[in-house]
C-alpha cells in the first residue's frame, strides 16, 4: 500500500488493474492517480492474474510509487480452469473456492470502508464481481458505480450463466460508466438500460507519461531488433485483437518493405498459438513476441515505431473492443495506428486523421493498409500529426473531472444517476 486516502474515499474494486498492460488497467490507475485532490481514490487488486494464476510482476514496485493507497489480495475472483465436467464439479468448486474467496472479499472490502470511510464503491469488473456491491449497497447503502468498457455486454454467455444476471446488477447500479458510445449503446439496446443513467466517460491518454521522443536504442538492443523499421502491436494477446491476421499478412508486408520488423508486445492466453503462427509464417526472423514489458519499455516500443497496429475485430461469441485506449497512447507518441472497424475502435481511430481503419478479418486489407503507410512518407507524416492533435484533444486531466463529479453526485444526492 502506498499514500494514504482521504475519508470519504471512492473505493475501485479491479482484478485487471496496474501494473498488469492493457486498457481497463491503465483506465482505472489513471482515476485513481489523477484524481483531486490527492486521496480521494482507493484500490484494491489483486497479486496474482486470475488468467493464469501467476504472480503480477512488478506489483510491489508499483504500489510503493504509484501515489494513491493501493491493498492487495491473493485473487478476487476464482483463478481461470477449463469448464467443469459436470454440475457435482461446478458444485464441489463453488463450495470450496468460490464462496471462501467471496467471504474473504467481503471481510477486506469491510475494512476498507470502515478504515477510509468510503462513500462510493466503483467496480471494474460487471461480470465477476458486480455482486459485490450490489451487497454493500443493500448492507450499507453505499452507492455504488459500474465501470462498462463493451466487452463485457456484447460478449454471449450460454445459457444458466451470468449471462442472465447483467440485466439485473445494471438495473441496481447506482451509476454506469461507459467508455464510449459503442458500449453506451449496446448498454441502451442489449440491456435495456435508460440513456439518461450512462455516463459517458470516453478513453483518454495521460499525454504527461506518452508523448513523442527519441527511438530508443536500449529497447532495440534487447529484443534484438537492429535498426529495423518497426510495426508495433500492442495488447493483451486475445482473439478480438487481430494479431494472428497482422502475422498472417505479414509475408506480404516483408517482401515489399524488408528492413521492416513486427513486435507484438504484450502477453496472454494467445501467446503459444502467435508464436506457432510467427515460426510458419516463412519469415519468422522478422516477427518478434517480447512478452510483458516494463511501463518505461513500453513507452520506448511506441517510441520507436514507425507504425502502431492492431486490427480488431468483433468475435463469434460477439466479443470486441470497447475503445482500444493503446490507439490513443500511440497516437500520443507521434505515431499513426492502424484499427479494426469494429466495436469502439471506429471512435479511437480517426480513420484517415489519426490513422486508418480496416476490415480486421481480411488479410489483405490489413497488409494493404500497413504498406501503404510504410510506403508513403507524406502519408504518414500528416497520420502523425493528426495522432498529436487527436491525443492531445483526448488527454485524461478531463476525464477525471468527470469521473469525480459523478461521485460527488452519488453522494450528495443518494440516487440513481440519470
Amino acid at each position: 500500500m502506498s499514500s494514504a486516502a482521504k475519508p470519504g474515499a471512492c473505493l475501485m474494486v479491479a482484478s485487471i488493474f496496474s501494473p498488469i498492460q492493457g486498457g481497463s488497467a491503465t483506465v482505472y490507475a489513471n482515476l485513481c492517480r489523477l484524481s483531486e485532490p490527492a486521496g480521494n481514490m482507493v484500490a484494491l487488486a489483486t497479486r496474482r492474474n486470475y488468467t493464469d494464476g501467476k504472480e503480477i510482476a512488478g506489483w510491489r514496485e508499483h504500489d510503493v510509487q504509484c501515489g494513491f493507497p493501493v491493498y492487495r489480495m491473493d485473487l478476487l475472483r476464482p483463478e481461470m480452469t477449463p469448464p467443469p465436467a459436470n454440475k457435482l464439479v461446478s458444485a464441489w468448486r463453488f463450495l470450496t473456492i468460490d464462496i471462501p474467496l467471496r467471504v474473504h472479499l467481503v471481510a477486506k472490502v469491510w475494512s476498507l470502508v470502515r478504515k477510509h470511510q468510503v462513500r462510493v464503491i466503483c467496480i471494474g469488473e460487471l461480470n465477476s464481481s458486480a455482486w459485490l456491491g450490489s451487497l454493500f449497497k443493500k448492507v450499507l447503502g453505499i452507492p455504488v458505480i459500474l465501470y462498462v468498457h463493451g466487452e463485457e455486454i456484447t460478449t454471449r454467455f450460454s445459457a444458466g450463466s451470468f449471462g442472465r444476471r447483467r440485466r439485473s446488477y445494471l438495473q441496481a447500479a447506482d451509476g454506469i460508466v461507459s467508455v464510449s458510445r459503442f458500449t453506451q449503446k449496446a448498454l441502451v439496446e442489449q440491456m435495456g438500460v435508460r440513456p439518461e443513467r450512462v455516463c459517458l466517460i470516453e478513453n483518454g491518454v495521460d499525454t504527461l507519461r506518452f508523448s513523442p521522443g527519441p527511438d530508443d536504442a536500449a529497447f532495440r538492443a534487447k529484443f534484438g531488433l537492429g535498426q529495423k523499421r518497426l510495426v508495433v502491436a500492442v495488447g493483451r494477446l486475445v482473439p478480438r485483437k487481430g494479431f494472428d491476421k497482422t502475422i498472417a499478412a505479414w509475408p506480404a508486408i516483408h517482401a515489399a518493405h524488408p528492413d521492416a520488423q513486427l513486435v507484438i508486445v504484450g502477453d496472454g492466453p494467445q501467446r503459444a498459438e502467435l508464436q506457432a503462427l510467427a515460426d510458419a509464417s516463412g519469415v519468422a526472423d522478422s516477427i518478434t513476441l517480447t512478452g510483458s514489458v516494463s511501463d518505461a519499455e513500453l513507452l520506448a516500443a511506441y517510441r520507436s515505431a514507425s507504425l502502431f497496429v492492431m486490427p480488431n475485430r468483433t468475435m463469434p461469441d460477439g466479443d470486441t473492443e470497447g475503445f482500444g485506449l493503446v490507439f490513443l497512447e500511440a497516437n500520443a507518441c507521434g505515431r499513426a495506428v492502424i484499427g479494426g472497424r469494429a466495436g469502439g475502435a471506429v471512435e479511437a481511430v480517426r480513420h484517415g486523421e489519426s490513422g486508418l481503419l480496416v476490415n480486421g478479418e481480411s488479410v489483405d486489407e490489413i497488409a494493404s493498409a500497413i504498406n501503404s503507410v510504410l510506403g508513403d512518407e507524406a502519408l504518414r507524416a500528416r497520420l502523425e500529426a493528426g495522432a498529436l492533435r487527436h491525443a492531445q484533444a483526448n488527454s485524461w486531466s478531463n476525464r477525471v473531472l468527470i469521473f469525480q463529479d459523478l461521485c460527488k453526485k452519488l453522494q450528495t444526492t443518494g440516487a440513481q444517476y440519470g
